[in-house]
C-alpha cells in the first residue's frame, strides 16, 4: 500500500490571529511535528496547502521534502477547498490519503500506524468515543469528493458519499486537540509535555541564563527562533500567542541587559520590513541550545541513579 497526506494550513486561527502551523510545541513548530509523524508512519508524499502568511510557511518548509500549494482564496473558502487543492497536487496515485487540518499537531505516529493497518473507505481515529483527525481516505472516493458542491465542507462531502467508516480506537488525545485559540495552545503545550514524558517521572530541565535579570529561557529562545523563521517580530509574537507589545518589550529588555542587539530590523519594502537575528544573536542561540542539550545528556545518568524504576 502507498500512502500520501494533505495538510490544510491555509486559514487563520479561530480568533483571527496567530499562525497555528508555526506555533512551537516543545522545540519545533507544529507543522514540523506533523510532518515527522507522517514520515514515521511511512507516508510517501506530503502536500501542505498554505494561504494566510503563506510566505512564512514557504520559507520555513523550503528545505523540507514536501510539496507546497497556495490557496490564494483562503479568506473566501473553507478548509475543504484547501484539501481539494492538495489532492489535485499529488504527483502519483496512492492507495490511501490522510486528510488533516494543520492545527491538530499532536497525533502520535502510533495512531497513524494503527490507521494504515486498517482497510475500508474512510478510516477515522476515535479517542474516548469521539472521532478525531486525521481521516484516511481510500483513493476510490477522491473523484466523488472533488465533485461535491454542497456547503457542508469535508464532513458534508463524506456524508453525501454514504461510504462506510472504519473507526480505529486509540488512546491518543492528540487526535482531538487543536490550536484554535490561546487557551487551546496552552492546553496543547501541556499535552505535548505529558506525551513526551510517557507517563513516567523524567528530568525536564529548563535552563535560564541571567545578566541583570533573566535573558534566556526556553520560551525566550523559541521567540527568538520564531523571529528568524518568520522574519518579523509581529508574526513571531503571533506564533507564540504573545501580544506584539509584550514581544517588543521583552526584546528591548534582553538587548539592554546584554548590551548588544539580537535582531536587525529593516523597515519599508513590499512586505513592510523584516527582522533577522544578528550574527551575535545566532551565536548566543547556538550556545544556549548546545548548553541545554549537554546538560540534559549529563543529567540523565544522575537522574536514573537517584530515581530508581520503582519511584518512576
Amino acid at each position: 500500500m502507498k500512502y500520501a497526506a494533505v495538510i490544510a494550513a491555509a486559514g487563520r486561527s479561530a480568533g483571527g490571529h496567530g499562525l497555528p502551523p508555526m506555533m512551537c510545541l516543545g522545540e519545533e513548530p507544529a507543522i514540523q511535528k506533523m510532518i515527522r509523524g507522517f514520515r514515521d508512519a511511512g507516508v510517501a508524499e506530503i502536500v501542505a496547502v498554505t494561504g494566510y502568511k503563506s510566505k512564512i510557511l514557504r520559507d520555513y518548509l523550503s528545505s523540507v521534502d514536501i510539496r507546497l500549494v497556495e490557496n490564494r482564496q483562503y479568506a473566501q473558502t473553507q478548509m475543504f477547498d484547501s484539501l481539494l487543492l492538495g489532492l489535485e497536487a499529488l504527483q502519483k496515485p496512492y492507495d490511501y490519503v490522510f486528510l488533516t487540518p494543520a492545527d491538530v499537531p499532536l497525533v502520535q505516529a502510533s495512531t497513524l500506524r494503527a490507521m494504515v493497518q486498517m482497510h475500508g473507505d474512510i478510516i477515522c481515529p476515535v479517542c474516548d468515543g469521539i472521532s478525531g483527525h486525521p481521516i484516511l481516505l481510500h483513493h476510490s472516493l477522491i473523484p466523488s469528493l472533488s465533485r461535491y458542491t454542497g456547503g457542508g465542507g469535508l464532513r458534508g462531502a463524506l456524508l453525501d458519499m454514504g461510504a462506510s467508516v472504519v473507526q480505529v480506537p486509540v488512546e491518543d488525545p492528540g487526535v482531538l486537540l487543536d490550536a484554535n485559540s490561546a487557551s487551546d495552545f496552552k492546553r496543547l503545550c501541556r499535552a505535548e509535555r505529558e506525551i513526551r514524558d510517557k507517563g513516567r517521572l523524567c528530568p525536564d530541565i529548563h535552563v535560564c541564563v541571567s545578566k541583570s535579570g533573566v535573558v534566556l529561557t526556553p520560551e525566550i529562545v523559541q521567540f527568538l527562533s520564531m523571529i528568524e523563521h518568520t522574519h518579523t517580530i509581529q508574526d513571531a509574537c503571533a506564533c507564540m500567542h504573545m501580544s506584539y507589545s509584550k514581544g517588543w518589550t521583552l526584546l528591548r529588555r534582553i538587548e539592554t541587559a546584554l548590551g548588544y542587539p539580537l535582531v536587525e530590523r529593516t523597515s519599508g519594502g513590499a512586505d513592510g520590513g523584516t527582522s533577522r537575528m544578528t550574527e551575535k544573536g545566532h551565536r548566543l542561540l547556538d550556545a544556549y541550545l548546545q548548553y541545554q542539550a549537554q546538560i540534559q545528556a549529563f543529567s540523565l545518568p544522575l537522574f536514573q541513579q537517584l530515581f530508581p524504576p520503582e519511584l518512576c
